[in-house]
């Protein structure tokens, strides 16, 4: 290859290189912020599990309590029965 289709070759090269490189700083900052949102969105959702993970163990030990009331009820109903 002689010396002006070498300076064609980068000529070209550069030019794609140049007009390239906007873009991919485009990308690279949309995909910067997608990052961001992502990490955002992972604390939100750790802090969601724990908050359910809380209210599970309330719901069990209330619905525990519950089936205790109800045995006690249903031993009461069975007396009062028993006396009328």
């Amino acid at each position: 290859m002689s010396v002006s289709e070498w300076i064609s070759l980068v000529g070209v090269v550069m030019s794609v290189v140049l007009s390239v490189t906007p873009w991919m700083f485009a990308v690279h900052a949309r995909l910067a912020v997608i990052a961001s949102q992502v990490e955002q969105l992972c604390g939100k959702l750790e802090k969601l599990s724990t908050a359910h993970e809380q209210r599970l163990a309330m719901c069990i030990e209330h619905q525990s309590r519950i089936e205790t009331q109800e045995v006690r009820i249903t031993d009461l109903e069975d007396r009062v029965r028993e006396l009328g």
